[in-house]
């Protein structure tokens, strides 16, 4: 079992599994409810999205076809809280937290919800599974800087003090035994929040992540395995604790002992 921080840096985590394209899930999603209900994730609420949809091939030279707009429906199941929800599409499942416990519960609480789904609907095979941790580094006095949380190499040029910080980026891809990872740094002013490409349904933040406007980092962590393989939710769980594993050689080697002492 993963030990728990007293004063854990994480405030939003995300892991998604993308299987076989479902095309009449709506007709499943009464039998998915009444489970996911029983499993503690009652605020149930459908979402429609509209998509815009290029066309591409299939056209004799010199024809042109104006892009359409195709709906799309997703199907969302939250805990009473609205800290935890999964997101049901028609080849995915994502299951997203702002009150992260341990890897243990977070896993168990997505196999879970996968689980449920497979009862129903008979899932044949995964194409990709991902994992991403969101983490807010906020000084925790006025003696305290970024520098004493987080390594040089991430942080550039970002407190050098000239002109008024904007924004600084670092970001590292590499690949690994379990899969892709990708490690972001993000140094700016203001409050803590959700990248842009998050945006959406999304479980509300912890307020003593968003209560302090200022200057802080957040270190955006990224794995997934990307290769189709049969439905199997015990080599599903050995992907994930992969891809946490590699995850947490690259929080560590991001953050100083200050920082780790600080949240132990």
């Amino acid at each position: 079992m993963g030990k728990k921080l007293s004063n854990a840096p994480v405030f939003y985590t995300v892991a998604q599994v993308q299987f076989n394209p479902i095309l009449n899930l709506e007709g499943y999603i009464p039998a998915i409810q009444a489970k996911m209900r029983e499993a503690h994730f009652p605020d149930f609420r459908q979402e429609i999205t509209q998509r815009l949809v290029m066309p591409f091939g299939g056209m004799e030279p010199g024809q042109m076809f104006a892009p359409s707009i195709s709906p799309q429906s997703h199907y969302i199941f939250g805990d009473i809280n609205g800290r935890s929800m999964f997101l049901l599409e028609t080849n995915a499942l994502s299951f997203q937290t702002t009150s992260y416990d341990t890897f243990e519960t977070f896993s168990a609480a997505l196999l879970q919800g996968l689980k449920v789904l497979h009862q129903a609907l008979r899932l044949d095979f995964v194409e990709r599974i991902g994992l991403r941790y969101l983490d807010a580094i906020q000084p925790l006095n006025e003696n305290e800087t970024l520098r004493h949380f987080l390594v040089p190499e991430v942080l550039g040029l970002s407190l050098r003090g000239e002109g008024h910080l904007q924004h600084a980026i670092s970001e590292t891809a590499v690949i690994t035994a379990a899969g892709q990872l990708i490690s972001r740094v993000l140094v700016r002013h203001g409050i803590i929040g959700l990248p842009a490409d998050l945006a959406g349904p999304a479980p509300t933040i912890d307020p003593k992540f968003t209560q302090r406007e200022g200057l802080h980092a957040i270190v955006d962590t990224d794995a997934s395995f990307a290769h189709r393989e049969v439905f199997d939710l015990e080599k599903i769980r050995d992907r994930l604790s992969a891809l946490h594993g590699e995850i947490i050689k690259s929080f560590k080697a991001t953050v100083t002992p200050h920082a780790e002492a600080a949240w132990a």
